[in-house]
């Protein structure tokens, strides 16, 4: 998968590609992908591939075709309240996307092998937060939280990625 459906200019060209594609197919998975620049997730020097529908890897930073994460949302069913867990998380990128569609109720984790890469996570998150008027901070809580059973996983690998999906409680 990957590469099929964009060689966009800009996010938007990317989102209208995967749409028309009929990866897309759920408003609030659209409005996810809006609110973040996927050229934002890139290192400097880099961007020109960033509306390209491919995947992306540079050391350990790495993400996935924009196809593999809007087949991940869709299928996941993402709702408000929910909780998500990132297994290979990367850049942050997609659980930055799903935590806008499970909003401030939702849990959301994610889980990166790599401390180089969990350090530019934070810094994108970070930028996010200062940047974008998609989010509201007040209810975000980015220490550990108590254990919990997650609704949703994604587990990314470097060939392929998983889906998973756990009975809701």
């Amino acid at each position: 998968m990957g590469g099929a459906v964009s060689a966009g200019e800009d996010n938007d060209d990317l989102i209208d590609n995967l749409k028309e594609a009929q990866y897309i197919r759920t408003e609030s998975v659209e409005q996810a992908f809006r609110a973040i620049d996927r050229g934002d997730y890139y290192l400097e020097g880099y961007r020109d591939n960033a509306y390209k529908d491919l995947a992306w890897k540079h050391g350990n930073i790495h993400l996935s075709a924009p196809c593999i994460y809007s087949e991940v949302m869709e299928a996941l069913k993402l709702q408000p309240g929910l909780s998500f867990l990132n297994l290979g998380s990367g850049t942050g990128y997609l659980s930055t996307m799903v935590g806008l569609i499970l909003g401030p109720f939702g849990i959301n984790h994610g889980i990166e092998l790599h401390s180089d890469v969990v350090e530019y996570a934070k810094e994108k998150l970070e930028s996010f937060i200062k940047y974008s008027d998609s989010f509201d901070n007040q209810l975000l809580d980015l220490e550990y939280p108590a254990r919990r059973e997650s609704h949703r996983a994604r587990l990314g690998c470097p060939s392929s990625s998983t889906l998973s999906k756990t009975k809701p409680g």
